[in-house]
């Protein structure tokens, strides 16, 4: 079990290069991977770092934020064969329109193609996903540790739940029915289904959030505690027992808790 909210941040150094690299997690019904401060011409890189993210994630709003400490070194380049073109048209328009043709390089500098940049070190890419990659381990160890305490919170409130259901089943099996007016009242108060498919959800939940392994628990116990809210919703409808009207509006409380709790587990 994973947490959604997680934290981590990494700091890493080649030769002269050096950056911070940092990551959080938090609550989202999807997965959404946003990356800031990577120039526009590393769209490649971007998607090779959403990729790592997406091997080990599968569900939050994950932003990356990535702070060079050292210059990033680029070589410029001006293309001379297109700064010509640029300064033949302006010449031949001048002198058709007898127009003045005091034309300086700081004119072109900014038109199209005339100057691109190209870093001088192909080195920093690689030093971004290796600083990913640790940064991503680091994440998933805090997302790991707060789903360990969202677990025992959770199996806290539902072995409080469980108890209720379980009262509420022992109760029914003891109370001697009298004998009612008309059959519709023996139909209402008839809660046989609600409460045994209430301990079969409660079952399911529990050996959910007791299963090991990294696939995602957050949306099927979302689902489980739905159904188990619709079930005493139902028997509540149906009974005018105080007891176990009691017993169903605590354990509606209990089970709060964990779908509450369970909007933060992956």
């Amino acid at each position: 079990m994973k947490s959604m909210t997680a934290y981590a941040s990494i700091f890493k150094r080649k030769d002269s290069q050096s950056l911070q690299i940092v990551l959080r997690s938090l609550n989202f019904k999807y997965l959404d991977i946003t990356i800031h401060n990577l120039p526009a011409e590393n769209i490649l890189l971007e998607e090779n770092i959403k990729r790592e993210i997406k091997k080990k994630i599968q569900r939050g709003k994950i932003e990356v934020y990535i702070f060079p400490k050292s210059p990033i070194s680029h070589q410029i380049h001006i293309d001379e064969k297109t700064l010509a073109k640029y300064i033949t048209e302006a010449r031949h328009f001048a002198k058709k329109y007898n127009l003045r043709s005091e034309l300086s390089v700081s004119d072109f500098l900014n038109l199209p193609q005339v100057v691109w940049s190209q870093e001088k070190n192909k080195s920093e890419e690689s030093l971004i996903i290796a600083g990913m990659r640790e940064g991503l381990a680091k994440l998933l160890e805090f997302k790991a540790k707060g789903g360990e305490a969202i677990r025992k919170q959770m199996l806290k409130s539902l072995a409080q739940l469980k108890h209720n259901i379980t009262e509420i089943d022992r109760l029914r099996k003891q109370k001697k029915v009298k004998p009612a007016k008309n059959n519709e009242a023996n139909i209402k108060e008839d809660i046989d289904e609600e409460v045994s498919l209430g301990l079969f959800y409660t079952d399911k939940l529990e050996k959910t959030i007791h299963a090991n392994g990294a696939s995602p628990k957050g949306k099927s116990i979302d689902f489980l505690t739905q159904e188990i809210l619709r079930e005493l919703n139902a028997a509540s409808s149906k009974t005018k027992d105080k007891n176990f009207a009691f017993l169903i509006v605590e354990a509606k409380g209990y089970l709060d808790r964990i779908r509450e709790q369970a909007q933060n587990i992956e």
